[in-house]
């Protein structure tokens, strides 16, 4: 039920929404057709891959300098996380 907004005659009177939508059978059927089931973790797997020693040596370069972490990556072609992942390793200190 919803309430009508300003009525004249100073009474508030509600009134059914005509408004038809889907049952919720229906929309329970279309989630099932749509869901997809989640695949590999690709991110993560590509952590156990190690960089070469000049990419590695560059990020903590570029990080002692100032630059930003999403820079970094950036400028490596590499993901953010992955920049992440080699500093942590080699400063041994958490993402800031």
């Amino acid at each position: 039920m919803r309430k009508k907004h300003w009525a004249s005659g100073g009474q508030i009177k509600e009134r059914k929404s005509t408004r038809k939508g889907r049952q919720k059978g229906e929309q329970y059927k279309m989630y099932v057709k749509t869901k997809v089931e989640p695949g590999p973790d690709l991110i993560l797997q590509s952590l156990d891959v190690p960089l070469s020693k000049v990419q590695s040596d560059r990020i903590v370069e570029l990080a002692e300098y100032g630059w930003l972490r999403s820079d970094i990556a950036k400028e490596l072609g590499i993901p953010k996380t992955r920049v992440n992942h080699e500093l942590v390793k080699r400063k041994g200190g958490g993402a800031a």
